[in-house]
């Protein structure tokens, strides 16, 4: 329903919860509610409002932690591009990703061998490397797919914690 973020007790994003988990750990005094929404959701006792981040006050190691392969991660990684072409793709039914190295001869699906690509690419491509196809990145040859650090949504509660925090410690 609704998403919260959740930093450590130094203000580092480490993950996302739910609301009924969010508003546990803050019953259970585990942590704080840095940020609201500004949104209600009726229960049984009333209103309660929504958190959109809440502060640990253990620490938990944020940097190093697996991330696990998203498609959305891999489109907002290549910026909504196709990686070939250079095509904008707006609507969400024609964003597809692409194998670098096909999977049918080893590629793994991960963020170092997928990439955005249009229908048309993804159709021209085949079953072929892109050097194959006559195909190359419209970034740059140097250009290869990486692992993203994390989300846009999550870089953006970084952003906001690193105010929050600024703030707190009366440097803004």
């Amino acid at each position: 329903m609704y998403t919260v973020y959740v930093l450590n007790n130094a203000y580092q994003c480490v993950s996302q919860t739910t609301f009924s988990r969010a508003l546990k750990l803050v019953s259970e005094k585990k942590a704080e509610v840095v940020k609201w929404t500004g949104k209600f959701v009726s229960s049984t006792s009333g209103f309660v409002k929504v958190p959109l981040i809440i502060k640990l006050f253990q620490y938990v190691k944020a940097y190093g932690r697996a991330m696990r392969y998203v498609n959305r991660f891999v489109w907002e990684r290549d910026e909504f591009h196709c990686c070939y072409c250079g095509k904008h793709i707006t609507s969400k039914s024609d964003l597809e990703t692409d194998h670098v190295i096909p999977s049918s001869r080893g590629g793994k699906t991960n963020y170092e061998n997928m990439v955005t690509c249009c229908h048309t690419c993804n159709q021209k491509k085949d079953n072929r490397t892109p050097g194959e196809a006559g195909m190359r990145f419209y970034k740059g040859r140097d250009w290869k797919p990486f692992k993203p650090q994390m989300s846009k949504n999550m870089s953006k509660i970084v952003a906001a914690a690193k105010e929050i925090m600024e703030e707190e410690e009366g440097l803004a």
